[in-house]
C-alpha cells in the first residue's frame, strides 16, 4: 500500500494547529458575546479558553496512541465496535464540512456583503476549487500555503491587540455583570466554537515526522498560545468599544478597527485571508480522515487510494471537494445558523473523545508517549461540564430545539450510509436481515410486486418436473409459493444467509402445507452443491452484496445444468447511492457474466421508483 509522505515538523505543526483552532471566530464571536453577556463575556472566554488547554492534553494523549490518518475515527476504532466507530468518524466530518462552509462563507459575507447569492456561490466555488487543488499536489505544497495563512491569523490578532491597548477606556467594563449571569454560560457553548480543532489536525499525524512526540506537543502548546492570544484581544476589544454598540457582528468588527485605525479595509481583507487560511487547514485535513475510514472499509473504498506522484489521498479530496461545494450551497446564506449547528455536533464529539479517553485508561495498555496530566478525574469533569452546559443551553435558548433536533438527524443520517457501506460484508448483511426481517418483509413489495416476480419467474422457462435454486429467498416467499404450484414434480431450494429470514419461511411453507420447499441455512461460505444440480437458479436483490460475484456466477454455472437458465433481478443506482462496479451499467454486468462462462446473456434495464433494475437471463 502505498503511504502518505511524513513532511510537518514540530513549528510547522504548532502553526497549523493555531491556523486550524484560531480561525476569525474570535473577530465575530466577541461582538455576539458582548450581546450576550456585556463586558462579563470575558469570563466565558477566559474559562473555555482555560478548558481548551486541558482539553488539548487529552488529545494529545490519544493522538500519541494512535497517530494515524483517521484522527479521531482512529481512536473510536481502538475503543467501540464497528458502529459506534463510524458514528465517531461521521460526526467527525460532518463537524468539519460545516466547518469549512462557516469559514469560507463567513470570509466571502464578510469582504462582499452587498454580493447576491449567485456571485458569492461563484467566488467561494472558485475558492474551494483553489484550495483543493493545492491540497491535491501534496502536503509540502499544501504547507507552505498552510503556513502564510497562520502567520497572518497570529500576527492579525497580536499587533491589533497591541495596537488597541492605548485606546482602552475601563469604564467600559463598568457595571461587569449588566446582563444575566447565566448568560456567561450560554455564551460558553457558544465560544467553544473559536477553541475547536483538535481533530482536524490529528487527521494530518501520518504525514509528520515522529507524530507520536510532534503531535501531542503541537496541540498543547498551540491551545495554549491561543488562549493567551484570544483572550488578550477581547480584554482589547472590550476595553476600547462599549458593549452597546455591538449589535451586528461583521459591523461591530469594521467599527472596532475605524476607532482604533480610522480605517478598516485592510483589515477586513486580512481577516477574510484568516478565514480562507482556517478553511484551508480542514480542507487539507478532513480527506485524510475519510482516507482513514476508507481503509477500514467505513467509507468509499476507492477513497483509500493514495496518488502514486504527490503522495495524496486524491480521491478523498476530490469526493470531498464534491460534498463542500454542495454544503456551502446550503450554508451560505446565513453564518450564526452555521455556528448553531457547529457548536451542538463538536459538543457532542468532544463528549464522545472525553469518554474514549477515560475507557482507554482502563482497558488499554498500549504505550502513551504523552500522558495527560488531568487524568480520568479532569475528563470526567470535563464531560460532565459539557453536559451541564449543553443542558443549560437546551433549557435557556429558544433557537437550541429545533437546532439539536437538526443535529440528531445529521448524526442519525449516518445510519443508512452506514449500512450501503457494509452490504457486502456477509456477516453484517446476516445481522442486518436478522433484525429487520419484519421492516424488510413489508418494504420488498414497494420494489418487487407481482410483475416483478412473473418476469423473474418467467425468466426461467420452467418445467413441471425442473428443480430449481432459489438463492436469497427472503422471508416473502413470494417466489418460492408461485415456484411451488408451477413444478409438480419438481422442487425448490430455497437458501438464505438470514437465519430469522428462514425461519419465516418455515412457517409460512408449513401454513401452505408445500412439501416440495426445501430451505437452507448458509453459513460462511455459499452453499455446496454438486455439478449439474439445477435445472433453473433464480435470485433476487443478491448479487449487490457480493465481495466476488464473480465466484458467485462461476459456481451458478458449476452447479446449473447444461442448456438450462439463470433468471435475476438486481438493483442497480438508487438516489445518489452508486452500486457496486460490476453493477454501474448493462456493459459491465454483461461482462461479468461473460466471464463467468454463461451465453445468450439478455439483460433488461428499467427505472422504477428512482430505482435502477436490471432483469437478467443466461444460459450455461
Amino acid at each position: 500500500m502505498t503511504e502518505l509522505r511524513r513532511e510537518l515538523g514540530f513549528k510547522t505543526m504548532v502553526f497549523l494547529t493555531i491556523n486550524a483552532l484560531i480561525g476569525t471566530d474570535i473577530f465575530f464571536l466577541s461582538s455576539v458575546g458582548a450581546n450576550y453577556a456585556g463586558p462579563a463575556s470575558l469570563v466565558s472566554w477566559v474559562l473555555v479558553g482555560f478548558l481548551s488547554i486541558l482539553i488539548s492534553f487529552i488529545f494529545a494523549e490519544l493522538v500519541g496512541m494512535y497517530p494515524k490518518a483517521g484522527g479521531v475515527y482512529e481512536f473510536a476504532k481502538g475503543t467501540f465496535k464497528e458502529f459506534p466507530s463510524f458514528l465517531t468518524g461521521w460526526i467527525t466530518w460532518l463537524v468539519a464540512n460545516i466547518t469549512i462552509s462557516l469559514y469560507v462563507g463567513g470570509a466571502i459575507t464578510h469582504i462582499l456583503p452587498a454580493e447576491t447569492i449567485l456571485n458569492k456561490i461563484v467566488i467561494s466555488f472558485a475558492i474551494i476549487l483553489a484550495l483543493n487543488a493545492i491540497s491535491y499536489r501534496g502536503i509540502n505544497t499544501s504547507k507552505i500555503i498552510l503556513l502564510i495563512f497562520s502567520l497572518i491569523a497570529v500576527i492579525l490578532p497580536i499587533s491589533i491587540t497591541i495596537l488597541g491597548l492605548p485606546h482602552i477606556q475601563f469604564s467600559n467594563f463598568f457595571p461587569f455583570f449588566v446582563l444575566p449571569i447565566q448568560n456567561i454560560f450560554i455564551f460558553m457553548f457558544l465560544v467553544s466554537e473559536a477553541f475547536t480543532g483538535w481533530e482536524s489536525v490529528t487527521s494530518l499525524s501520518e504525514e509528520t515526522k515522529e507524530p507520536e512526540k510532534i503531535v501531542p506537543k503541537s496541540l498543547v502548546a498551540a491551545s495554549t498560545i491561543i488562549f493567551v492570544i484570544c483572550v488578550s484581544f477581547i480584554f482589547v476589544f472590550l476595553g476600547v468599544m462599549n458593549w452597546k454598540v455591538f449589535v451586528d457582528p461583521e459591523a461591530s468588527v469594521s467599527l472596532f478597527f475605524d476607532r482604533i485605525f480610522g480605517s478598516s479595509v485592510i483589515f477586513n481583507y486580512l481577516i477574510f485571508a484568516a478565514s480562507l487560511g482556517a478553511a484551508a487547514s480542514w480542507i487539507v485535513s478532513t480527506p485524510r480522515l475519510v482516507l482513514g475510514m476508507a481503509r477500514n472499509n467505513m467509507f468509499l473504498k476507492n477513497c483509500e487510494k493514495i496518488h502514486w506522484k504527490y503522495k495524496t489521498p486524491y480521491i478523498a479530496i476530490i469526493f470531498q471537494t464534491i460534498v463542500s461545494l454542495f454544503v456551502l450551497i446550503i450554508g451560505l446564506s446565513n453564518y450564526m445558523s452555521l455556528v448553531y449547528l457547529s457548536m451542538p455536533l463538536s459538543i457532542i464529539l468532544y463528549i464522545i473523545v472525553l469518554f474514549i479517553f477515560i475507557r482507554l485508561r482502563f482497558t488499554e495498555n498500549k504505550k502513551r508517549p504523552f500522558v495527560s496530566p488531568i487524568g480520568v478525574p479532569g475528563a470526567f469533569l470535563i464531560a460532565l461540564l459539557f453536559i451541564v452546559l449543553f443542558i443549560f443551553w437546551l433549557m435557556v435558548d429558544p433557537k437550541s430545539i429545533h437546532n439539536f433536533i437538526i443535529c440528531l438527524f445529521l448524526i442519525f443520517l449516518g445510519t443508512p450510509i452506514y449500512i450501503i457501506i457494509r452490504l457486502q460484508d456477509r456477516k453484517f448483511v446476516e445481522f442486518l436481515f436478522d433484525h429487520i426481517c419484519q421492516l424488510y418483509n413489508i418494504l420488498i413489495h414497494i420494489w418487487y410486486g407481482k410483475r416483478e416476480r412473473e418476469k423473474v419467474i418467467g425468466g426461467l422457462k420452467i418445467k413441471e418436473n425442473y428443480n430449481i435454486l432459489d438463492y436469497g429467498c427472503g422471508a416473502a416467499v413470494t417466489n418460492l409459493l408461485k415456484l411451488s404450484e408451477d413444478l409438480k414434480e419438481g422442487n425448490i431450494v430455497a437458501v438464505d444467509v438470514s437465519k430469522k429470514q428462514l425461519e419465516h419461511c418455515v412457517a409460512k411453507v408449513k401454513k401452505m402445507s408445500r412439501r416440495n420447499i426445501i430451505l437452507v441455512k448458509e453459513e460462511k461460505e455459499m452453499v455446496k452443491f454438486k455439478k449439474n444440480t439445477f435445472d433453473g437458479i433464480l435470485s433476487v436483490g443478491v448479487v449487490y452484496y457480493q465481495k466476488d460475484p464473480l465466484r458467485l456466477f462461476k459456481e451458478f454455472r458449476k452447479i446449473l445444468k447444461k442448456n438450462r437458465r439463470i433468471s435475476i433481478l438486481e438493483f442497480g443506482k438508487t438516489l445518489i447511492f452508486s452500486p457496486p462496479p460490476y453493477l454501474k451499467d448493462k456493459s459491465t454486468v454483461r461482462e461479468l457474466l461473460k466471464a463467468a462462462g454463461f451465453r445468450n446473456i439478455k439483460i433488461e434495464k428499467k427505472i422504477k421508483l428512482l430505482t435502477t433494475y436490471y432483469f437478467i437471463t443466461a444460459e450455461k
